[in-house]
């Protein structure tokens, strides 16, 4: 249950990071999807980015690849219990 809070509250920050990224090493992206290749330094603030993201998809913008990541998290959570069960009665632990 906590993995999930998790990612649903910095599925955002993540996206907007991402974007960031993608733009310092591209330039010429398009972010607003409307042909202006050209990106301003107020479209790298973190709000420029968020407002971009906001304007193009709306709230959804900011959960994209949400599934993707709840099932990533998922994995992760389950292999490291079942890996802590196998350690525990592999050394005897109670």
């Amino acid at each position: 249950l906590a993995s999930i809070l998790a990612c649903t509250v910095s599925q955002p920050g993540d996206i907007i990071l991402t974007k960031k990224l993608k733009g310092a090493n591209d330039k010429k992206i398009d972010f607003l999807g409307d042909g202006s290749a050209g990106v301003t330094r107020s479209e790298q603030t973190l709000f420029g980015l968020a407002k971009g993201i906001y304007d193009e998809k709306g709230i959804g913008g900011f959960y994209a690849g949400y599934s993707a990541r709840l099932a990533h998290v998922a994995a992760i959570v389950t292999s490291q219990l079942v890996l802590y069960d196998f350690l525990k009665q592999a050394l005897g632990v109670n």
